[in-house]
């Protein structure tokens, strides 16, 4: 998870001088309440003319968990002496109660008695000036039988850089291998300047970014490659900036590209950046031009190597920015690729009575991944138990729709080359020979029945046979044909269920296998395309790598 500095930290504010706020210690009867509040604000100064824009500043007084109520008079004191006349703090004019009253450079507040789960505290208004600067709110609490843990220090920043990234027109229909140039472009609109600024991009899977920078970390997910560049100069306010064309970056579609988003966004550096050399690091120093430093007249970075621990690289923390909700954009890209989903046949095997183990299973062949950016399944997966089966141990991953047919459901992405597990445990409640069920995997439908996957170049594999205690087992003939179009299964899910004993049989396998028709019921793929809708349930991935050749 990305680290965040702390306005007091990001504003200077660790220095203070604040005097500890030690707690009186509790005797053993009394009840302990916490009080909390923000780290701190960051607004801009008033404006010349016209009104300046308030901000609410709230502290919560908690009772912990369990506690009884406590019927006593509860004091919060607002400490206004450091604010360094950058702002007027005063209680809220919409607060339900008023509870606050000034007393010489502080405010008041009282109120009776605290209740479990109701909320309480005092609500508070900033009004910023026209000066710039840092200020300081303090908030403790007093109550007679109780002891009240005082809040942090809360930073009020009056003035700072409002670094916005420009929009990149980017080519959006793709091919695998080709490349286009990123122009990043930002403005700041502050009133002050970013010391130093902070490069995030964040590419998904299928997305390749070639160069590689000395002032930037690299670091690969399953699902993305995110840089962070620390990029040092004093970039003025009310100035735009550009990358220097002699530190260019791409953007590249990889074979297993399909649907992909790009993220990138630009933050001030939370404190001013010292140069390189000083803090013993290496890359090429930039300065608010975007140009290299003098002294690296050829603009390359420059590259020593060194030995030194390496915990992991924690993201860049920022500095305040005014307008967080603009220094950051996302772009969605489409590459022209398909991916080839296939279900793999599976035996099951025993005698009447017993239990078998059995892995439903499908495959990514590729080459592209597939990712749903909206967080519905990649693909779903339909399990038709031949006759004489019952499911007794079902994947969480799966759902029951009827008595004999089980949906399962992905992760939002696949990777290209990856197999999906389903580990199923079936009871054979009838030894019945050559009974036949069905796996089929696609798009989750408008019921979250499979579909056929627009990108899926290949039909046949999308189904596969579930088969039990088959008579032959020499190798069978592939089907002819394409699928029928499918009849949808109903989507309300009966009680899953519940695992009985029995004696192991010989366990299910993967095998070959003929994709026979199993009915009406079982519903052969459809052909027509249709939008992608999340399948109902909280449903989870069962996956892991079966093939290594594959991998």
């Amino acid at each position: 998870m990305r680290q965040r500095i702390s306005l007091l930290a990001a504003c200077g504010l660790a220095t203070v001088g604040l005097a500890a706020l030690p707690a009186t210690a509790a005797n053993a009867a009394e009840p302990v309440f916490r009080l909390t509040g923000p780290p701190g604000l960051v607004l801009p100064p008033a404006p010349a003319t016209g009104s300046p824009t308030p901000a609410a500043l709230n502290y919560r007084l908690e009772a912990p968990a369990g506690a009884a109520a406590f019927d006593g008079d509860i004091t919060l004191t607002v400490d206004l002496a450091k604010l360094n006349g950058v702002a007027t703090v005063q209680e809220s004019p919409g607060a339900a109660a008023k509870k606050c009253a000034p007393v010489g450079s502080t405010l008041v507040c009282t109120q009776h008695g605290l209740r479990p789960g109701v909320p309480a505290g005092v609500d508070l208004e900033v009004v910023p000036g026209k000066k710039t600067g840092v200020g300081v709110v303090v908030v403790t609490g007093t109550a007679a039988g109780a002891t009240i843990t005082p809040a942090n220090p809360t930073g009020i920043k009056i003035g700072a850089p409002d670094l916005v990234m420009g929009q990149l027109d980017l080519k959006k229909d793709l091919k695998p291998g080709e490349s286009q140039p990123l122009p990043l472009t930002f403005s700041n609109t502050g009133n002050e300047p970013a010391r130093g600024v902070v490069l995030e991009l964040e590419a998904s899977h299928g997305l390749e970014l070639p160069e590689r920078y000395d002032n930037c970390t690299y670091r690969t997910t399953r699902t993305a490659t995110d840089v962070v560049c620390t990029i040092e100069g004093d970039f003025d306010a009310k100035a735009s900036y550009e990358l220097a064309g002699d530190s260019p970056l791409h953007l590249k579609a990889g074979p297993n590209a399909l649907n992909e988003r790009l993220g990138y966004g630009i933050y001030p550096a939370p404190v001013p950046q010292k140069p390189q050399a000083e803090a013993g690091t290496t890359g090429t120093q930039q300065n608010g031009t975007g140009k290299p430093a003098a002294g690296d007249a050829a603009g390359k970075a420059s590259r020593k190597l060194v030995a030194r621990k390496a915990p992991q690289a924690a993201l860049a923390e920022h500095g305040p920015d005014l307008n967080p909700a603009d220094n950051k954009r996302e772009a969605a890209l489409t590459v022209q690729n398909t991916a080839d989903f296939e279900a793999e046949p599976l035996v099951v095997k025993g005698a009447a009575g017993t239990t078998a183990k059995a892995v439903v299973a499908i495959r990514n062949n590729g080459p592209a991944w597939i990712a749903d950016q909206g967080g519905a399944p990649a693909a779903v997966v339909d399990v038709e138990l031949p006759k004489g089966l019952k499911a007794v141990t079902v994947p969480t991953a799966c759902r029951p729709v009827s008595e004999s047919l089980y949906r399962c459901a992905t992760a939002p992405s696949v990777l290209e080359r990856e197999n999906v597990e389903f580990p199923f445990e079936f009871k054979i409640e009838k030894a019945v020979k050559d009974a036949k069920g069905a796996v089929r995997v696609g798009a989750p439908g408008p019921k979250g029945e499979p579909q056929r996957h627009s990108f899926d170049p290949v039909l046949a594999n999308n189904l596969a046979a579930l088969t039990a205690n088959p008579t032959s087992t020499g190798a069978t003939p592939s089907p002819s044909g394409s699928p029928s179009p499918s009849t949808s299964a109903s989507s309300s899910a009966s009680p899953s269920p519940s695992a009985s004993g029995g004696t192991t049989a010989n366990g299910g396998t993967s095998g070959s296998g003929p994709l026979a028709s199993t009915g009406s019921q079982a519903g052969l793929l459809g052909l027509g395309a249709a939008g992608l809708l999340a399948v109902g349930g909280a449903l989870f991935l069962s996956a892991r790598r079966r093939k290594a050749g594959h991998a």
